[in-house]
């Protein structure tokens, strides 16, 4: 039996009371953040749709309480993993990504980007068709991601244009969520793990994220990464990772070849079996484009080994001055993307020095992370394989510098948390990096907003174009910044002329960067040659297209405005449809003689 012994209290003495109060549970204080964070963004998204012009885009233009969501949203997470609040730290996650992604449904009344409209005429030809004809154009020789969504429609009976309002937020929460099972088949723990997740979405200013097929073999592609490393375990990952792999063969041009580098670096270091692995991914590759290498010889040299030149943007290729909105937009990015690269190579080549026995793993992530770099060597993908690369990047360079992050956030050292006084002093540096690089990260993808803002009105003229004229007719347009190709009806214009719809610099025979058209004479002389030939032709000045070029710095100041002047006192062209977002003019036919 055994006794329990206690000090007796003297008689007349009361035993002092019990500590009555509770400790708030550690969630409270990051949940109390995310929550405020929905609040702020909800309050600011009101002021979205119709926010004054600003040449530094959205972040600037509507409420601050935007940038204020981003910021609480960031704060949210970090405290959430610095507290080890599992739940909540998924919550900030998801937070994060809705107050970054959400203003591309919610603040546009049509998808942003004149780009992603170029799919929309893929998608509707193999809805009413059930088939692809491959003359037309690239994306019918690689069709995987018109597919999927003609199928989704025709399933939920949704249509393109709602896909493409919710895609950017949909498919960054899949991204997360598969750089996050990425780390987990690295065995990475769970808080690990999901600042990973958040640091591969939070960085991301590439602005790839609407509906194209790049999104899409993107985010598979990261799939296909986390099955192959989990092969040496399972032979089954593996296959599945195969049979991924060939939809994402026949969805981008540039994505597996990224996925076929970075295989053949993990099969050397013994992270991927079967070893001939590689080759089967070769050549469904391969195989794949040497089908249709009559489509890419359209495009020139299929490779391009001028280093320099593959890494200069297409605005560097192009010339032109930009605005200082551009400018800046374009330092936030600079900023990101050379600290997410040169933190995460310092952080490898510390690893590999000073843990010598983890040497293949820390070669295993440098290999996800820089193997994108070798895109460079030989390709420039139009002015674009740089951001290509970051973007590819992203999920290995996250799971170089989330261990790191982690441990700052949980003020952890080598396994045991440090002393309270040093504890919040690396906490705070870790809070406000990742704070710093999400704004910033923000910045760069919505500086460019009112350059890419489709009007629902530019889009009812386009398809008007496609559905009511003539084949043969051309469609000209004086900068980047009106929709196009977006109804199946496009395909009859592409086999009456593949150019029906470039730019005006097409037919001024040179690029005119520095044209300012005080002089009409150039522009007489594409308009006497459209005449000569019998060419239908539109002339299309959308509001995009000044805002545009007045961010990107396309023209000189003043440029569009001397052209309207040279096509308005020019009776060959009619003025057929005037509003303050459009003028399209025609060429009068007769006036040829």
């Amino acid at each position: 039996m055994t006794a329990i012994l206690t000090r007796p209290t003297p008689a007349g003495t009361a035993r002092p009371p019990r500590a009555e109060g509770r400790r708030t549970a550690p969630w409270t204080a990051p949940a109390a953040l995310v929550a405020a964070a929905g609040a702020a963004w909800a309050i600011s998204a009101t002021t979205m749709r119709n926010a004054p012009w600003s040449m530094f885009g959205l972040l600037t233009a509507a409420s601050p309480l935007f940038a204020a969501s981003i910021f609480l949203a960031a704060l949210g997470f970090c405290l959430a993993i610095a507290v080890q609040a599992r739940r909540t730290a998924i919550a900030a996650l998801v937070t994060t990504v809705i107050v970054m992604r959400l203003p591309m449904t919610v603040g546009v009344a049509e998808p942003s980007y004149s780009w992603t409209y170029k799919h929309f005429g893929v998608v509707d030809y193999i809805q009413r068709y059930g088939a692809v004809d491959q003359s037309i154009d690239i994306y019918h020789n690689w069709p995987g991601a018109f597919a999927l969504v003609a199928w989704l429609n025709d399933v939920t009976g949704t249509d393109t244009t709602s896909v493409a309002l919710w895609f950017p937020v949909l498919v960054q929460l899949a991204i997360a969520y598969a750089v996050y099972h990425l780390c987990r088949s690295r065995d990475m723990p769970v808080w690990t793990s999901l600042v990973a997740a958040y640091l591969a979405h939070a960085a991301n200013w590439v602005a790839q994220d609407y509906m194209s097929p790049q999104a899409i073999a993107f985010t598979l592609g990261i799939v296909v990464l986390a099955l192959l490393l989990s092969s040496t375990r399972s032979r089954a990952a593996a296959w599945v990772a195969v049979a991924i792999f060939a939809g994402i063969v026949v969805t981008h041009q540039l994505t597996p070849f990224w996925l076929i580098a970075a295989t053949a670096a993990l099969t050397i270091l013994g992270r991927i079996r079967p070893r001939y692995l590689v080759v089967v991914l070769v050549a469904i590759a391969v195989g794949y484009m040497l089908l249709h290498l009559d489509v890419l010889s359209r495009f020139g040299s299929l490779l391009n080994f001028d280093l320099l030149a593959n890494l200069q943007t297409r605005s560097q290729q192009s010339g032109g001055t930009p605005s200082i909105g551009q400018s800046v937009n374009s330092l936030a990015a600079r900023i990101v993307s050379g600290a997410v690269w040169v933190s995460a190579a310092a952080v490898v080549v510390r690893r590999f020095v000073r843990h010598p026995r983890q040497r293949r793993e820390t070669l295993t992530v440098a290999t996800i992370a820089f193997s994108p770099l070798l895109i460079l060597i030989g390709q420039g993908y139009g002015g674009e394989a740089i951001f290509r690369v970051f973007m590819y990047s992203l999920p290995g360079c996250a799971m170089i510098l989330a261990p790191a992050v982690t441990a700052l956030l949980q003020a952890r050292r080598r396994g045991r948390t440090a002393r309270t006084s040093s504890a919040w002093g690396r906490r705070s540096t870790a809070i406000v990096g990742v704070a710093a690089m999400t704004l910033l990260s923000a910045q760069a993808y919505y500086g460019g907003w009112f350059a890419n803002l489709v009007t629902t009105e530019s889009v009812d003229v386009a398809t008007r174009i496609l559905t009511e004229e003539d084949p043969s007719t051309l469609t000209i347009g004086v900068a980047p910044g009106a929709p196009g190709r977006l109804v199946a009806e496009y395909a009859d214009f592409v086999r009456s002329s593949a150019a029906f719809d470039t730019g005006i610099d097409t037919w001024l025979n040179s690029w005119w960067e520095d044209e300012d058209f005080s002089d009409p004479t150039r522009m007489n002389r594409m308009t006497e040659t459209l005449l000569g030939t019998g060419q239908r032709s539109i002339m299309l000045i959308t509001r995009q297209m000044r805002y545009y070029n007045d961010y990107y710095g396309t023209l000189p100041a003043g440029a569009l405005d001397n052209l309207i002047r040279i096509v308005d006192a020019d009776p060959r062209w009619i003025l057929e449809y005037a509003s303050d977002d459009i003028l399209m003019y025609r060429l009068d036919d007769g006036a040829g003689g």
